[in-house]
Parts: structure tokens; sequence; C-alpha cells
């Protein structure tokens, strides 16, 4: 299968950061930084201070990141996908936090500092729970730590009283959840930038997660529409319609399948 290294995402056979660079080398972006070539980016890193904490490790790890390699959170109000695909944010140093947070992790990782991604409402934290057991909270947007109550301040913000906290929203993201927001960003913005074929490329990653997911499937047939193949497309429209009647966009493409007369694209 052409993405078979997505269905070992349950298992976590490779590390998350192979498997993103994976993702682009698969959507053939080109001109990105190589996993090679950020490892070596990590190289000047002087290692930590003589009995250095868990917390003055990530203050150490931090300021090798973001101050001397210049790593920073994406500045524009509308994200570009050179800011999400981990090899173009690895190239110019900037990009979404759950990127960020993936790439500082894998910094913490070579020198054996262990933090965790926590893919938390608004956006993901890093997570790390030291020898005391303590937990502690790292912003991938600067490096920052984050104390409890700013934690909580945020999950209130961001909620808005739809949901009640509890140190499950907390808990270490499972690589296959963080692959799948991942791919989801990244279709997204692709869609926005109208670069349909690898959107497309993005949708059927995801459907490699996740087989017969009636919203993904609905994508597909949009894109498939968008690169003039109205009669594969149709299967799709027809498919997320069966699957979920009572979705608002079901009713539009009810009548966007009532207004087609026929297939009069050739698919190759």
């Amino acid at each position: 299968m052409q993405y078979s290294f997505l269905q070992q995402c349950e298992q976590e056979v490779l590390p998350t950061s192979e498997i993103l660079w994976e993702i682009s080398r698969q959507l053939d972006f080109n001109d990105g930084c190589s996993l090679t070539d950020f490892r070596q980016q990590l190289n000047d890193f002087s290692g930590f201070s003589e009995d250095a904490d868990g917390v003055q490790k990530v203050s150490q790890i931090s300021a090798y990141f973001y101050r001397q390699l210049g790593y920073s959170d994406a500045p524009e109000t509308w994200i570009k996908s050179n800011r999400i695909a981990i090899d173009q944010v690895a190239a110019f140093r900037t990009g979404i936090p759950l990127v960020l947070a993936v790439l500082l992790r894998e910094c913490a990782l070579q020198y054996g500092l262990d933090l965790q991604v926590v893919d938390f409402p608004g956006y993901p934290l890093l997570k790390l729970n030291d020898d005391d057991n303590k937990t502690h909270f790292i912003d991938p947007q600067n490096g920052q730590m984050v104390c409890y109550q700013e934690v909580m301040e945020r999950f209130e913000d961001v909620m808005e009283g739809d949901a009640e906290f509890c140190w499950e929203w907390a808990e270490p993201t499972p690589q296959k959840a963080l692959v799948e927001a991942y791919l989801t960003e990244l279709k997204h913005c692709l869609m926005a930038e109208a670069r349909f074929e690898k959107a497309l490329r993005c949708v059927q990653m995801l459907l490699t997660l996740l087989p017969d997911d009636p919203y993904e499937i609905r994508d597909r047939g949009y894109l498939y529409e968008e690169l003039g193949c109205q009669h594969v497309a149709v299967d799709d429209y027809q498919y997320f319609v069966d699957k979920c009647p009572d979705d608002p966009s079901a009713e539009l493409l009810k009548l966007q399948l009532e207004s087609y007369s026929g297939p009069h694209d050739v698919f190759h």
C-alpha cells in the first residue's frame, strides 16, 4: 500500500518526526530541510549543565532551540502550508505550535530529555514529568514553562464552559492522533491554497488512518471535483449523504447530486 508507513501509527513503531517527514516526501515539497539536516542543526548544543534538574534542562534546551537556532511561532494571521509541513518549518525555522512541539521534542530526545506532546485545546503543549513525579508544561511557541493556573485559564478561555477540566485533557496524545491533527491542518491549508493534488494526497493519507471516515470521503469528493473528475466525486458525495444525512452540508450535497446529469470527465 502506498501509505503503509501510516499503518504503524497505532503501535508507534516509528518516531513521530520520521512519519511527518515521510508525509512531506510523499507530498513532494522538495525544497525543505531533510530530517538528517535537522538533526545536524542540533549538534552544536553543548549539553546540559552538571546537576541540572528536569526544569533546568527544559530551560537550557529551549534556549538553544528558540534563541540559538532561531525557531519561532508563525507570525501570519493566515497560515500557509510552509508553516505546517515539517520539512519547510525546519528549513525556515518558523511554524505552527504543533510542529514546533514535535521538533522541540526531537531536539530534547537527542539529549536524553523526554518531553511528551499534549494536544491541548487551543494549541498543543509539551509535558515533562520530572524525577519527583511533578508535572510541568512547556509552551511550544516560545519554550517557556506554563504554570498550572495558566493551563486552567487557557482551557476555560478556549472551551467557554463547554467542558470541565480534568487531568485526562493533559495526557500525552497518541501518535496516531497527532498525525491526524497534522494531516488535517495541512489538508485545510493546501485546500485554501488551491493545491488540490497535494490536498488530495493528504486526504488519502487520512483515510489510511481513518478508513471509511465520511467527512474525509466528502473532502475527497470535493477535491476530485476541483481536479475535474466529477463522476468520481459523485460516489464520495453520495457516501457522505448516506452516512451523515443530518449533517448541514448533506442537504447541499443532495441538491448538488440532483443537478448532475451524468459523468462528463474522464479520470486518469
